[in-house]
């Protein structure tokens, strides 16, 4: 889950190097996210921005959808620095019982990952008419 350590009781500096601590090859930071739902289907909508494809792992575990991605170290040739931030991100969603796993499907664009859950198709129950005799 992520998760912002502030403590009251710091002044602004302090409060700055906490949020902006560095994060060693296990941390994990949270990419923002949206989750839509309609009639049909759940959209997550999540910036990824500066990771390629092949950085991207999506898995269902238990009915947990869980995404990790990679932002590799590049090296900025025009102004001679890293990128602000490398590593891993990492989040996780617990999916619904109606949805169907095996439809799931996901595209990277523009740096924003479209993952695309359809719901499951529930028949409406079949209504059974009672005869007078």
């Amino acid at each position: 889950m992520c998760k912002i350590r502030v403590n009251p009781t710091l002044d602004f500096i302090n409060i700055f190097d906490e949020i902006f601590e560095s994060y060693d090859e296990t941390s994990r930071k949270c990419p923002i996210h949206d989750v839509i739902e309609n009639d049909k289907e759940f959209i997550i909508e999540m910036i990824l921005a500066g990771i390629d494809r092949e950085n991207i792992n999506l898995n269902v575990e238990d009915g947990i959808l869980i995404i990790d991605a990679t932002r590799p170290e590049k090296k900025d040739l025009k102004y001679n620095r890293k990128e602000l931030y490398t590593g891993k991100y990492k989040r996780s969603f617990v999916l619904p019982d109606n949805v169907d796993v095996d439809n799931i499907n996901a595209e990277l664009k523009d740096g924003i990952l479209i993952i695309i859950i359809p719901k499951l198709k529930i028949e409406e129950p079949k209504k059974i008419k009672i005869k007078i005799k």
